[in-house]
């Protein structure tokens, strides 16, 4: 099983309906199309839930983001508001 946990360094909204979560992956290795949920400091947990569109790694789109890498995570703009800088990303996957 794999473990995520991705801290959020910035919020950049980039256009066409989408958003821009840049950090770093602190886990297991990160796919397109894994599913997160919002962790941060002020709550211990909130129920909205990411699927990765799309992976930027040093301006190349790619399907996965190894452990310790930083990189852009693309999601829908209406998730934008569940997510502030310092929070983690986090799920689990069986594949």
């Amino acid at each position: 099983m794999r473990t995520f946990i991705f801290t959020v360094e910035r919020l950049e909204f980039v256009g066409g309906g989408k958003f821009l979560l840049g950090g770093r992956n602190c886990k297991d290795v990160l796919r397109r199309g894994d599913r997160l949920h919002v962790r941060n400091k002020s709550e211990a947990l909130k129920d909205a839930e990411f699927c990765v569109d799309e992976i930027l790694f040093y301006n190349h789109t790619v399907e996965t983001v190894d452990p310790g890498h930083t990189a852009g995570l693309f999601f829908s703009n209406e998730l934008a508001c569940h997510v502030r800088l310092g929070d983690e990303l986090y799920g689990q996957s069986d594949t």
